[in-house]
């Protein structure tokens, strides 16, 4: 079996983070593999943006329990409003912003899910654990959390399609649950 393949058959999302930090050739593979996405009409409109360090990550988490606090955020309210929340799982050392450009791209949410894509299989890749966090996009146009992305340099046409906390997996990979079934069809002829 390939090695891509592979990679999709046993990548999981990893919500629990060990010590240590994401090193920086690290993180510029995976940056690397998030520029190699497909996207409409090869427009390539994804941004990401990467917060690497607790100090910032928490910057960002307390502008989301902010944001999350206002009327029109019902989506995620109680949720990120409960004690403990955190994008980065407490722990994870990295945190990764993809957006994707509103004046470019022809089909946005799937240009920056095919960046998401790769950001997740590049991690585990590399022996990383990652997880996708979808509660900023709720937020991304709520005036002051947008003041905090773009003072991030996260550009300000840009739509937040998806986020990542990645750091060190702690212990093995949780083996894949059962997948359903009769989800696909054949049609020949």
């Amino acid at each position: 079996m390939s090695e891509v393949l592979k990679a999709i058959r046993e990548r999981r999302s990893i919500r629990v983070f060990g010590e240590g930090p994401v090193a920086p050739e690290e993180l510029d593979a995976i940056l690397e593999a998030a520029s190699y996405a497909p996207s409409s009409l090869n427009s390539q409109p994804c941004h990401v943006t990467a917060l690497v360090g607790l100090v910032r990550i928490s910057e960002l988490n307390d502008a989301l329990k902010r944001a999350s606090a206002k009327p029109g955020f019902d989506r995620y309210k109680d949720y990120v409003g409960q004690n403990g929340y955190s994008i980065n799982f407490q722990k994870a050392p990295l945190f990764l912003i993809v957006g994707v450009d509103r004046l470019k791209s022809f089909c946005p949410v799937e240009d920056g899910s095919m960046v998401m894509a790769n950001i997740l299989l590049a991690a585990h890749a590399l022996g990383l654990g990652a997880v996708w966090v979808n509660q900023l996009g709720a937020a991304a146009d709520e005036s002051n959390f947008r003041k905090v992305l773009t003072s991030f340099g996260f550009p300000s046409t840009h739509a937040v399609i998806g986020s990542a906390a990645i750091g060190r997996r702690v212990g093995p990979n949780p083996p894949a649950p059962p997948r359903v079934t009769g989800q696909s069809n054949i049609v020949r002829g």
